[in-house]
């Protein structure tokens, strides 16, 4: 009988034995559910912690070549990505390249739904600097000129400013200050470097002063708009080329290396009660520079021709 219990005991130890074998070497896929056998099984364990979103988008970043390589991928990814993804999404998209307006944002149109409301304005604003640029590049030189008249450069670069103050810290504040400053500072300085010879857009009869008449305008905007940093700046100017008879010396010179610093401080500016929407900035920009074009400083070319001199300035403001 004894005999018969040690039997009986071994052969149940031997069917566990089997039972363990068989189940070790077959394990369930966490993905699919489906069995995988030893030799599915790698050594190394599926790291399920990775965010697979981001080394992938990382792997993008690397490799390409055009804008348009990070923009398809955002299309294909954006829907459900977590909200710190869709914002280096963004932040990659934007530090790829030099420059800003190479990126064709009208190709994100289809992901518009999915963006955040800080994308979606800043998105209709560069549709507008695609359609009507404050700044061009020169066919005659190798760098980006002034494309707009002078109340229109204004009224864009107030629109940038509006934006940062509505959306500080966001995903496309620092892409909106950029280009913020760089609109305000053509606006001002009339894109003017004495070392590299290139002459001020808005010089007077002679290529050493600001043309007085381009100061009316100027004052026009910055009485309008008293209570922005562009129309801070855009006084504190009128104030500089007034003491200095207008004329582009080193104090006006050093104005103007100063607008980006005063630029910086804008993040740091406290938020207005009543800002308004891009949608709304965008049709009063429209509106406005039309009215604001006739009562201020025209330019009959759209361009500065650096060629052949300064292009010629078309003033509607009577003599």
């Amino acid at each position: 009988m004894k005999k018969k219990l040690v039997l009986l005991a071994l052969g149940i130890s031997c069917s566990i034995l089997v039972v363990g074998c068989g189940m070790g070497n077959k394990t369930e896929d966490p993905l699919t559910g489906e069995e995988m056998t030893n030799e599915q099984i790698t050594d190394e364990p599926v790291a399920m912690e990775d965010n697979v979103v981001e080394r992938d988008f990382d792997t993008v970043l690397g490799t390409a070549t055009s804008p348009t390589e990070i923009i398809d991928y955002i299309n294909t990814n954006i829907v459900g990505a977590a909200e710190t993804d869709v914002r280096r999404f963004f932040e990659g998209l934007f530090n790829f390249g030099d420059n800003i307006r190479d990126i064709d944002f009208t190709a994100l149109e289809q992901s518009r739904q999915h963006m955040p409301e800080d994308m979606i304005a800043f998105m209709d604003l560069m549709r507008l600097e695609r359609d009507t640029p404050s700044m061009v590049m020169s066919d005659e030189a190798d760098r980006m000129e002034i494309g707009m008249t002078l109340s229109e450069m204004l009224e864009r670069a107030l629109l940038f400013e509006e934006h940062i103050k509505k959306y500080p810290n966001h995903t496309s504040t620092q892409a909106a200050t950029q280009l913020y400053e760089e609109i305000l500072t053509a606006a001002i300085s009339g894109g003017y470097d004495k070392t590299n010879n290139i002459p001020h857009y808005y010089q007077g009869e002679t290529a050493d002063v600001v043309d007085e008449k381009s100061i009316e305008y100027y004052e026009q905007f910055a009485d309008a708009n008293p209570d922005t940093l562009t129309g801070e700046i855009v006084n504190e100017y009128i104030q500089v080329l007034k003491d200095n008879k207008f004329a582009l010396n080193d104090t006006v010179e050093e104005f103007y290396r100063n607008i980006a610093t005063r630029v910086s401080e804008l993040s740091n500016q406290p938020m207005g009660n009543d800002v308004t929407g891009t949608e709304d900035m965008t049709n009063g920009m429209e509106n406005g520079t039309q009215n604001g074009t006739q009562n201020g400083t025209e330019n009959g070319n759209t361009g500065m021709s650096q060629g052949n001199g300064t292009a010629t300035q078309e003033n509607t403001i009577t003599e």
